[in-house]
């Protein structure tokens, strides 16, 4: 009987050590024949070699940098805009896929 009232315990402890991510295929805009392969995991954006940190967000766009500018997120190296699928880096844009 014991058993059966730790099971839920031990199955949200099991839980907690999942780590959540996100994978995303993105083209860039001018050439749609590159692919890059976006990961979010927590507050970390990882693209091709790069890490980047999250710095904040200004309504549906997400900032990130790889050292956040403090009071000036606009000046973020990576814009996200996850409900249009769209990511631009500097001068870069990419039209993104969420797998």
């Amino acid at each position: 009987m014991r058993f059966f009232f730790f099971l839920p315990l031990i199955f949200a402890l099991m839980a907690c050590s999942q780590a959540d991510y996100t994978t995303w295929n993105c083209v860039p805009e001018n050439d749609s024949s590159k692919k890059v392969v976006m990961v979010l995991q927590q507050s970390t954006m990882k693209i091709s070699d790069r890490q980047l940190r999250f710095c904040g967000s200004l309504g549906l766009v997400s900032y990130f940098d790889e050292n956040c500018k403090v009071g000036d997120v606009k000046a973020s190296i990576a814009q996200l805009i996850q409900s249009e699928s769209r990511l631009a880096i500097g001068s870069e844009q990419y039209r993104c896929e969420k797998l």
